[in-house]
């Protein structure tokens, strides 16, 4: 009932997209978390609208390549109905490009509106702009286009003779659809999905969970019901064969004899798996190896970087480190790529400088870094604009991948071996709650696109900090790993 008493109106029944169908193969709970709570989720972080800024401005670049165009007919607002006959009236009517045109079913259950189709002479073409670099690999891309294609045939009774996507570097890529077989199957998944009364019981990995608006929702009930799943130990690929053995708590798994796994589960996994969720059953760090680490001093060393790697202009904005002595207060070194032209050499250029001057000083001294990440782009900036004889070489043995020793030495109970999540354990804490990777990639692209100095600097200024923190955040758990482990008596 509405608040007049009158009876409330029956809910639309739900549209069949291109984007429904990928996310019904991808991860139907998603699909019926977005058509049933509509809105809900936690709000899209900086990093997602500054990509959503750059995927307009990505779209209207490319419709601008074609003259003589009309529309766009679809302008997010208004009759979807009335945007996919007056679509249909353009396409009977002109051999003119169409910008945000709309296709409907005749039941108006299936839809799909591509950014733009012209006429290959009297063959139909559909075109794509997308920020990916690689369309052509992306399984949900080819589903969407199959999707379109289905709707397209048979709303307006055309075959496209291809489907374009304009990738991230402007290039024109023909992507091939999926095939009709699969794409009838996630097409009757995604329906399937819209008729649950039930949310579905799917948790993904950690990593592929994580940038979803839903993963506090599914991740934090997951939690609270000690499901494995949460468990970095165990692979989604394992999780049907635990439960075939009754094994869906935390606790059942901690208890578990790994002489009981069957040979589908390997006894290694098995082990680490018991391990870990013991390490969530008491709350507390389960210690496998005593802890070797280097001795003082040491570089505490973190890079903050582009997500599109060596496509963006500058893959590396901020070389951070800090020369710590294990006994004075050390301070963060940051080298901030300029926004000028050359600024990425430039920035490349000192940092290879100072390194040089510290391993010098310190022939000793060991570059701590946390995963792989660092290793590999200074093997990537070598290739990119060179550096001295040697030197990545003498750089890369100073390297010390703290991660992989925490992985190799302790099992802990976290969702997560991400710094974020370890240096937390430990009781760190970013000065800024809300920074992490995309962050800091979306302040450095606002950074360069403002013509306010003041601005630009504060931005600046604030990536630094949140550089600075995490340095300090693997000091934290460096320290940590040497008082916590056991000490022989």
């Amino acid at each position: 009932m509405t608040d007049d008493g009158a009876p409330a109106p029956a809910p639309r029944t739900p549209r069949l997209t291109p984007q429904a169908v990928a996310t019904a193969a991808e991860c139907p709970r998603r699909l019926w978390l977005n058509q049933q709570r509509p809105g809900g989720g936690t709000p899209p972080p900086e990093h997602i609208l500054m990509l959503r800024e750059r995927a307009n401005a990505h779209e209207r670049e490319v419709a601008a390549r074609f003259a003589n165009r009309h529309g766009p007919v679809w302008r997010r607002e208004g009759s979807f109905a009335d945007a996919a006959a007056e679509t249909l009236r353009l396409l009977r009517t002109t051999r003119d490009p169409i910008d945000q045109p709309v296709f409907l079913s005749p039941d108006g259950r299936r839809s799909a509106a591509p950014d733009l189709v012209y006429w290959d002479g009297d063959r139909l073409v559909v075109l794509d702009a997308r920020l990916a670099l690689r369309p052509d690999a992306r399984s949900d891309f080819a589903l969407q286009l199959a999707h379109a294609r289905a709707v397209i045939r048979e709303s307006a009774g055309l075959d496209p003779v291809r489907f374009e996507v304009v990738n991230g570097r402007g290039e024109t890529i023909v992507v091939r659809p999926a095939p009709e077989s699969e794409h009838a199957a996630a097409l009757a998944a995604a329906e399937g999905v819209f008729a649950r009364e039930t949310e579905p019981d799917l948790l993904r990995g950690h990593s592929s969970c994580k940038p979803c608006q839903w993963y506090s929702h599914c991740w934090d009930l997951a939690q609270a019901e000690r499901r494995i799943e949460v468990l970095p130990e165990v692979q989604s690929a394992h999780v049907p064969l635990w439960h075939a053995l009754g094994v869906r708590t935390l606790d059942a798994l901690a208890s578990f004899d790994p002489a009981r796994a069957p040979r589908d589960l390997p006894h290694g996994a098995a082990k680490r798996a018991i391990v870990a969720a013991a390490a969530w059953r008491d709350d507390r760090a389960v210690w496998l190896h005593p802890v070797r680490l280097p001795a003082w001093p040491v570089v505490w060393f973190d890079l903050e970087g582009d997500a599109r790697g060596e496509d963006a202009e500058v893959p590396i904005y901020l070389w951070g480190f800090a020369l710590d002595d294990g006994v004075n207060a050390s301070r963060g070194e940051a080298i901030v790529a300029g926004l000028e032209d050359g600024g990425d050499r430039a920035a490349w250029t000192r940092f290879v400088a100072r390194a040089t001057a510290i391993l010098d000083a310190h022939p000793d001294v060991r570059w701590v870094h946390w995963d792989q990440y660092e290793t590999l782009w200074i093997q990537r900036y070598t290739a990119r604009h060179g550096a001295p004889a040697g030197f990545a070489e003498r750089f890369t043995a100073a390297c010390f991948d703290l991660k992989r020793v925490l992985d190799r030495c302790v099992r802990l109970p976290l969702r997560s071996y991400s710094i974020k999540h370890v240096a937390r354990w430990t009781g760190f804490a970013w000065r800024d709650p809300d920074s992490g990777s995309e962050w800091s990639t979306a302040r450095f692209h606002r950074a360069c696109q403002t013509d306010d100095p003041a601005e630009r600097e504060a931005l600046l200024s604030g990536l630094v900090r949140y550089n600075e923190d995490d340095l300090f955040a693997m000091r934290a758990i460096w320290r940590w790993m040497l008082a916590d482990q056991p000490h022989e008596p």
